[in-house]
């Protein structure tokens, strides 16, 4: 991301876009939510407005409403041993090498059970893309981290090909390497206001979206959210966290436990016994 004076330079995965600073109409895709994927941004990429203000590229999985935080509900896949890799000819990675040597940028993959955006271990074609893989991760070894660039179809659980960004530098070894992997946390987002207490919270909507469409949440900067109407109402009170349900609390108001994800800080003031809006500067962004 470089940012200049009227303009933001966005370089992502899917190219290179440059949009004029505060000119009306600049940043309306930012407000927009589509079931047709945009054709520049993949999910998970980034954009900065002028203002600084940041936002990632979005799937919803269900309903996400403008009001609350959108929370990723999906588990990981669980650590399992390397099965077979496949060929050189069946990885097809570009390398010409089989899958799981060093210098490939493949790797076989038992998938199972609740992995998966339908939570079957059923896969679509890049559903996993901008997802993370840990590839060793087991006593004794030594992880490799990679991001995912991308699967074939997978119709029932089982072995699936994942495709890597970098290639390995430590071969895998089949029935010893242990293999772990997400994917990618701002696919499947809900955001409807109905709990999420063992969910990462990923941003606040742009703009409301239903199940299976694309748009974008914000992750920095000023922002508005739902909270209990008593936030950051005492002395040297700033720090605000998301609740179980993606409204946003004081810190000093839990009481019951801690460890509370962290959403960002209070922009306006208020006095004892006040509640502000609350305007909040969103410290988000992974």
């Amino acid at each position: 991301m470089s940012r200049g004076i009227g303009r933001t330079t966005f370089i992502g995965t899917g190219g290179i876009v440059t949009r004029s600073g505060y000119d009306a109409g600049a940043y309306d895709f930012l407000y927009k939510a589509s079931t047709t994927k945009d054709s520049v941004y993949n999910v998970g990429d980034r954009v900065e407005t002028p203002d600084g203000r940041g936002f990632r590229y979005s799937y919803a999985g269900g309903t996400c409403a403008t009001e609350w935080g959108a929370g990723n509900e999906k588990k990981s896949n669980a650590v399992a041993v390397a099965p077979a890799q496949a060929t050189a000819a069946a990885a097809n990675d570009g390398t010409g090498l089989a899958a799981g040597v060093v210098g490939s940028r493949c790797v076989s993959v038992t998938v199972a059970s609740p992995f998966g955006y339908t939570g079957d271990g059923t896969l679509a074609v890049d559903e996993l893309k901008g997802g993370y893989i840990v590839i060793g991760n087991g006593s004794g070894q030594h992880p490799q981290m990679r991001m995912i660039t991308g699967n074939p179809a997978l119709a029932t659980a089982g072995i699936c090909r994942i495709y890597l960004d970098a290639p390995l530098t430590t071969a895998v070894t089949v029935g010893t390497t242990t293999i772990e992997m997400i994917a990618n946390p701002y696919y499947g987002l809900i955001g409807d206001g109905g709990g999420g207490e063992y969910v990462m919270w990923m941003g606040v909507p742009a703009v409301g979206a239903t199940v299976g469409q694309y748009f974008w949440v914000q992750t920095k900067g000023p922002c508005w959210v739902t909270s209990d109407g008593a936030t950051c109402n005492s002395a040297l009170d700033r720090t605000l966290v998301w609740a179980g349900n993606g409204s946003v609390v004081s810190s000093d108001d839990i009481t019951l436990e801690s460890g509370f994800q962290i959403a960002g800080v209070a922009i306006d003031a208020s006095s004892s016994g006040a509640s502000n809006a609350p305007f909040i500067n969103l410290q988000m962004d992974i």
